[in-house]
């Protein structure tokens, strides 16, 4: 879960943080500007929700090891015998050649690589 500010600068009210567009809110007497639980003081005026300022929360890409583009590692399974070959492909993404890859784009020799280099 990732952590919602909201901060005023001026009569400007910006929201950091969070996947939800900015929203009023009144709950027992009290006005807040969510999410973020920003309490409105008695003498702060309502904003406007467009002039609301909006900066969501964006995932940062994991950062992969160096890996060669045209090197193949070649890690077992885990029932042993059987080697699967995982390289980078032309995005920049590893793939492998094991079903588990085919079905569900992630497997655990991916996750072996990117940790043992």
């Amino acid at each position: 879960m990732n952590h919602v500010t909201v901060k005023k600068e001026g009569d400007q009210y910006q929201v950091h943080g969070g996947m939800i567009h900015p929203f009023k809110m009144e709950l027992l007497g009290a006005r807040y500007i969510m999410p973020g639980w920003y309490k409105l003081s008695e003498n702060e005026a309502m904003p406007n929700i467009e002039d609301i300022e909006f900066y969501p929360f964006k995932a940062k890409r994991p950062e992969l090891p160096h890996i060669e583009s045209n090197k193949v590692y070649k890690v077992e399974s885990s029932k042993g015998g059987t080697f699967y070959e995982v390289k980078m492909n032309t995005s920049g993404s590893l793939e492998c050649t094991c079903m588990g890859y085919g079905y569900r784009r992630k497997c655990r020799h991916i996750d072996y690589i990117a940790i043992a280099i």
